[in-house]
């Protein structure tokens, strides 16, 4: 996966980040949300001081919900709709939407140190749009074991550990996610993550603390 903060500066190559896995409260999951955080998470760890948070944000309609942890779901559902769809009146309805409203919104990344102070200039991501995000977001809720009833409060912090048992690393991450509502199911997102990861032995054992922090 590309270098997702557009840093070419780190000493290690892009390819190297990111776990192929991750195993949470010992169930396995091997997404594209694993490849997201875990690759982020690593090239912050490899490229910028110690303590320094990830910060997302934007907009993204819709209301957090567990279809989002099995896309495919999403997909059969919305393809359920096309056969009732009138094509000719969907495809004007999507042109006068495009029209006013212009394609997703981006998201937008800033890195932030001990003292929650912006450390770098915010980022326009490449990879990820308003309709991707929540995606992304509905996975750290879900790992963080916290029951969807609560996923669109306005606040919501959660925080847990997976195992990436190829590297022999344990990631500890906490999170805070705030929601505002702003009109209509469209909502104001913005994720908070701090981490920290540990080497572990062939056995599991925690063995030593990396550089980052969770608070």
């Amino acid at each position: 996966m590309a270098r997702i903060l557009k840093n070419n500066g780190g000493a290690v190559p892009a390819g190297t980040f990111g776990a192929k896995k991750l195993f949470v409260r010992g169930l396995p999951y091997d997404n594209t949300a694993v490849k997201f955080w875990t690759c982020l998470i690593d090239e912050v760890l490899n490229d910028y001081p110690p303590e320094t948070g990830v910060v997302l944000y934007g907009l993204a309609g819709g209301a957090l919900v567990s279809d989002l942890l099995s896309p495919e779901t999403v997909l059969q559902r919305d393809m359920a709709r096309l056969e009732e769809t009138d094509f000719r009146k969907a495809f004007e309805d999507a042109m006068s939407v495009l029209e006013v409203l212009g394609p997703p919104a981006g998201v937008r990344l800033r890195l932030v140190g001990r003292d929650g102070g912006p450390a770098e200039p915010e980022i326009l991501l490449d990879y990820v749009d308003a309709e991707v995000l929540p995606f992304l977001l509905v996975w750290l809720l879900e790992w963080a074991n916290i029951p969807d009833a609560f996923w669109n409060r306005e606040r919501v912090r959660g925080d847990f550990a997976a195992e990436d048992r190829d590297r022999k690393v344990l990631y500890l991450v906490a999170f805070e996610l705030r929601s505002r509502h702003l009109s209509e199911g469209l909502y104001e997102r913005e994720v908070t993550v701090k981490f920290k990861a540990r080497s572990m032995d062939r056995s599991g054992a925690q063995r030593q603390d990396a550089t980052q922090g969770v608070s």
